[in-house]
């Protein structure tokens, strides 16, 4: 059977916002809150930076919310140190022991933890992020021996902003906190060209009709996942045919998906 098109890598101002504002906050122990609407690439961008930052030696904690994580402080600390059996408070210690790095010394090592979907994560998980993330400010006041972490909460358009009043004020503490405070935009144009083109190769007969097609529908949704998506089913259409991706799967792919 023939493999499906993979989501490609392509440079983009928002992949290139998130490895900025995620390296800045590995060196300095700071904490940022990246906000964007769905589909736009920030789960697929996060998983390449945060595997770059790896594999140069930084200890990454990815985390993405939701489930039993989004509001049991027992679950989200587990899912740090990875350690079943403690109680809230061991695992409290347990996950700020993981989490301790030392990015102000001479070649300290460096340590941050990045939560996806944190939309999800109801407010006593997200003042426990909080809490944790302060035992590191003796470091960031200047102290290279003590430890501390960077921390970056990545959510939809409306992370934080959402919930009741009592909600907000409990999270004002950690928005006092915020170093970067960033709201991701939507692809542009000449983003959603070059993803279609890196979707449908030249070698395909069809290739222009093809990405002529995508970009409309890309531009009608605003993002990549869409387009990624429809680009799927249509090259399994083509696989039971035998044949190439040709306009018509796409189309159809698309029509399936209410577009236009």
């Amino acid at each position: 059977m023939t493999e499906g098109p993979r989501l490609p890598t392509i440079e983009t101002p928002l992949f290139a916002t998130i490895r900025g504002v995620i390296g800045e906050v590995l060196e300095s122990a700071g904490l940022a809150v990246l906000r964007g609407p769905v589909g736009i690439g920030k789960s697929y961008a996060l998983a390449q930076v945060c595997q770059s930052l790896s594999d140069n030696g930084a200890t990454v904690f990815l985390i993405t919310a939701g489930g039993s994580l989004e509001g049991k402080v027992i679950e989200f600390c587990r899912a740090i140190h990875g350690r079943a059996g403690l109680s809230a408070s061991e695992g409290l210690e347990q996950a700020f022991r993981e989490l301790s790095g030392y990015p102000f010394r001479t070649w300290g090592h460096r340590v941050i933890l990045v939560v996806d979907e944190a939309q999800e994560l109801k407010a006593s998980v997200i003042s426990l992020v909080r809490e944790l993330w302060d035992r590191g400010e003796a470091a960031r006041l200047g102290d290279e021996h003590c430890p501390s972490f960077g921390l970056v909460l990545v959510g939809n358009d409306q992370f934080l902003s959402d919930g009741t009043r009592k909600d907000r004020v409990n999270l004002l503490p950690l928005l006092d906190r915020v170093t970067h405070d960033v709201r991701l935009a939507r692809p542009t144009e000449t983003d959603l060209a070059n993803f279609n083109a890196s979707l449908f190769p030249e070698t395909l007969g069809e290739y222009r009709q093809l990405r002529e097609r995508a970009q409309a529908f890309a531009e009608q949704r605003g993002n990549f996942r869409g387009i990624a998506t429809a680009a799927r089913q249509a090259l399994l259409r083509a696989d039971r045919e035998g044949s190439e991706v040709q306009l018509k799967h796409l189309d159809t792919a698309i029509r399936m998906m209410g577009g236009r």
